[in-house]
Order: C-alpha cells, then sequence, then structure tokens
C-alpha cells in the first residue's frame, strides 16, 4: 500500500483527475487575495494543511473510494510527530538547549527505542490554541459530538505500552483498522509531506498546526462517512503516540517488529 501511494503522490507521468466522493480542499485557493493573507494571520498554514489534505487524499484513493480510517490515522500521526519536530527545531536546534532540558527522555530496554515527554511536546499536541487536539476535537463537536473521548486514558496507554508491541497501535475494532501502523506512516510520509508544510511555513510553531488544519479538513469531509467519535479516537489514538517518537533519517524499523 505504501509503495501504491508513493507512486501517485510522486507519479512518473500526470495522471488524470478522477472524480472522489467528497470535495477535499473545495475551498483551497479559490477567490484568495493578498488582502486575505494580510487579515489571516493563519492563512499560510491553513492554505498549507489544505493542501497535504488533498494531496494525501488523492495519494491514497483507489478506484474503490478511500479507506478513511487509513487517512485519519495517517494524518494523526504525522500531526503527532510534527509536534516532536517543532519543539525540537525551536528548543534544540535554534536555542541550542540539552535535550534532556526539553524533553523527559526514556529509553526501553525491550526494543532498544527511545522515547520523548514533556511539556513543552504537550503544548501543541493538546494544550494550546490550535493544538492537533483543539482543531480535531473542534471539528467533531461542531459536527455534533457530545461527548470528547478521554485524553488520560490515551496518555496513559502510552504509557503503560512503551516497548511493547502494543505501543503505538490505536485501539479500534479489527473493522476499522488503518492498512499500516502510525509508524509507518510517520516513516514514509513524513519526508514526502514535511517539505511541502515548510514551503507554506517557515516557523516551526506552525508545523503541527498545519497538520492539525489537514486533519480537520478530512474530518469535516468525511462527517456523514464515518462516526465522529470513531473518527476522533483515531486520530489522537495515532498522534499521541508518534509525538513521543524521534527518527532522525525516517527511514527506522517499526520497533513493535523487533517484538514479534
Amino acid at each position: 500500500m505504501l509503495k501504491r501511494i508513493f507512486n501517485k503522490m510522486f507519479p512518473l507521468s500526470t495522471p488524470a483527475v478522477a472524480d472522489h466522493p467528497f470535495p477535499v480542499a473545495a475551498t483551497l485557493v479559490a477567490g484568495d487575495t493578498e488582502q486575505q493573507a494580510q487579515q489571516d494571520q493563519l492563512y499560510a498554514v491553513k492554505r498549507g494543511g489544505k493542501e497535504i489534505a488533498s494531496k494525501l487524499f488523492m495519494a491514497m484513493s483507489t478506484e474503490k473510494g478511500i479507506h478513511l480510517e487509513s487517512l485519519l490515522s495517517a494524518l494523526g500521526a504525522l500531526a503527532g510527530y510534527a509536534c516532536q519536530i517543532s519543539v525540537r527545531e525551536i528548543y534544540v536546534e535554534q536555542q541550542g538547549r540539552p535535550i534532556k532540558e526539553i524533553f523527559i527522555v526514556v529509553h526501553s530496554k525491550q526494543n532498544a527505542t527511545t522515547y520523548y515527554f514533556g511539556d513543552l511536546l504537550n503544548r501543541p499536541l493538546v494544550e494550546s490554541r490550535y493544538s492537533v487536539w483543539s482543531l480535531a476535537s473542534g471539528a467533531m463537536q461542531k459536527l455534533g459530538l457530545q461527548q470528547l473521548i478521554d485524553l488520560h486514558d490515551i496518555f496513559k496507554h502510552v504509557t503503560d505500552t512503551l516497548g511493547s508491541k502494543d505501543f503505538g497501535i490505536p485501539r479500534i475494532d479489527p473493522e476499522h483498522q488503518a492498512k499500516e501502523t502510525p509508524w509507518n506512516y510517520v516513516c514514509f510520509l513524513w519526508p514526502q509531506l514535511f517539505p511541502l508544510a515548510q514551503s507554506f511555513c517557515k516557523n516551526p510553531t506552525d508545523w503541527p498546526i498545519v497538520f492539525g488544519v489537514a486533519v480537520q479538513e478530512i474530518l469535516f469531509a468525511s462527517k456523514d462517512l464515518i462516526a465522529p467519535e470513531l473518527a476522533l479516537r483515531i486520530v489522537m489514538e495515532s498522534a499521541i503516540p508518534m509525538s513521543k517518537i524521534y527518527m532522525p533519517d525516517q527511514q527506522g524499523v517499526d520497533p513493535n517488529q523487533l517484538m514479534s
């Protein structure tokens, strides 16, 4: 599946544009003006998020349609990982502060993987005004979701499964599981889509917001195709664990495979 997605994102020839069940980026740049950009400080972020959502939607579509659970898991995973990369860029790369001053660093002896936690990481993930959680849960509330999912339960599960084969695997019924793990989506898709996000937003603070907007775009577009609670759970069960990992070359092996 991942190879097919890559070929569609970067085709050798230009394919015909296919019709899709719902318009992901219908409002992408229609009528955009410089005045709009000046009036809206998040203008570039919104455009970038719409572009990422559209590009990944097209890449993951087949003649049978789109597997929404996979698309939501992929975008959730990327949004969570963007929080890690954003914090690293701001505090470690730009300010030169030590890793252990920025993160709570946990080394797992079970699978030789390092995980990262901390307040600075939680801000773009679940606490700030435009956090991944705020954008995703806000979309679902606008669509009528009355009872939000329990974030504390997800955080606890992530902590309890560090180093095990269950880490990073969304607790979703089998019929709604994504085609790949969140880890694999990050490994494969981040190197392809992060440069696109950077082309819209140079400020690392905006990187998680760009991917959060992409999540929000798909949530709104799929409102009649998947239960809101399920959609939100898939996004956050993918985003939270992927915010705890770091792959310098984005070509690592899923540590869960080491446990099998």
